[in-house]
């Protein structure tokens, strides 16, 4: 199953100003259309590159087009919480996923992900493993 991130309002805002200062200067400078188009092009593909998938047992984090595979039987923890830590999300609203093995983030830090519906997709994960523990 496919879960796209939530993208945030202010993250919207911010985008558009950025793409609105592109183009303007893509407008004014010619010299500089090329590459400028290149990073509007860039901005756009980053945020709609940002999904989740839970297949079999395997929770799939896309970010930027970059697959990071995690079995779900190493979910130890799943935590509702609000921050702006760095991740693979769009939006304040986010999941802190801890693991039960080190090993298989190469980090302690728990992974933080932000999809749409949160509880459809921590019900998901339950299915699958349902020793995880849910704190909300």
């Amino acid at each position: 199953m496919k879960y796209r991130s939530r993208i945030d309002l202010w993250l919207l805002a911010i985008m558009l100003l950025y793409l609105s200062v592109l183009i303007f200067v893509c407008v004014t400078t010619t010299w500089l259309s090329a590459p400028l188009g290149i990073l509007c092009v860039m901005a756009v593909a980053m945020l709609f590159s940002v999904w989740y998938e839970i297949d079999n047992d395997t929770l799939t984090v896309y970010n930027l087009f970059r697959p990071t595979s995690i079995p779900v039987g190493k979910i130890a923890e799943v935590r509702y919480c609000r921050g702006y830590l760095a991740g693979a999300a769009m939006s304040s609203k986010r999941l802190s996923i801890k693991m039960a093995d080190r090993s298989v983030l190469k980090s302690s830090m728990p992974l933080e992900i932000s999809p749409k519906d949160r509880d459809a997709f921590v019900d998901a994960l339950l299915r699958i493993n349902p020793s995880i523990r849910v704190i909300r």
